[in-house]
């Protein structure tokens, strides 16, 4: 009788891109980049060379802005009002690197490849 632990039919299956690693990403964009990373490994099945191709293209575009949206919308919901500020100011400084981020994979997208 199981004590009710997993068996090896209730695990996922693998990975075809070898080894893995344990990240730490907020829980609000885990589907997300678990989906991500899913279809990039489901890739490498017909890459003859084993190397992990990149999804171009729209698709990576849209992806990246959409976790980015994902992401501020997170940041607002979970908010802490403090001294300076009521609600969450994406003008801020502190926020100046993931607008240029956001700002490069709109305009020039090509320039990551």
């Amino acid at each position: 009788m199981s004590k009710g632990g997993r068996k090896s039919t209730t695990w996922e299956p693998g990975w075809n891109g070898g080894k893995t690693t344990l990240i730490r990403v907020p829980i609000v964009l885990k589907d997300d980049v678990l989906a991500y990373a899913r279809a990039v490994d489901s890739k490498l099945i017909t890459d003859k060379s084993r190397n992990i191709p990149m999804l171009k293209g729209d698709f990576l575009q849209e992806f990246t802005l959409g976790l980015i949206d994902r992401y501020i919308e997170f940041k607002r919901q979970n908010y802490h009002p403090n001294q300076n500020s009521r609600k969450l100011d994406t003008s801020t400084r502190a926020w100046d690197e993931l607008r240029k981020f956001r700002r490069l994979i709109q305009e020039s997208p090509e320039l990551l490849n």
